[in-house]
């Protein structure tokens, strides 16, 4: 969970993009879509049960869907999460299992 905001917060100064209902900017990547990755992918890594990660994936796509529909993102913002914290959730179970292994 550390590195959400150890990679969202200095992305989102760096890109320092627009939003899609204001004129703020440090929208992209999104920080909610990211935690919500991490935090339920992180815990169906835990679990180890079948149906786990598929409700995983549902509650992280729901997320971003509310998130894009409310107009607090832009799509790619949240894709641009999903792709970046996928990997990190990916290198985490690999290092999970050498660890178990």
């Amino acid at each position: 969970m550390v590195l959400v905001p150890a990679l969202v917060v200095p992305l989102k100064l760096l890109l320092d993009r627009q939003g899609p209902l204001t004129e703020a900017t440090g929208y992209y990547p999104s920080g909610h879509t990211a935690t919500a990755l991490i935090a339920y992918g992180g815990a169906a890594l835990l679990v180890a049960r079948r149906w786990a990660m598929p409700a995983a994936v549902a509650l992280t796509a729901a997320t971003g869907a509310g998130l894009v529909l409310r107009g607090y993102h832009w799509p790619l913002d949240v894709l641009a999460s999903v792709f970046l914290f996928s990997a990190v959730l990916l290198l985490s179970s690999v290092g999970m299992r050498r660890r178990s292994g």
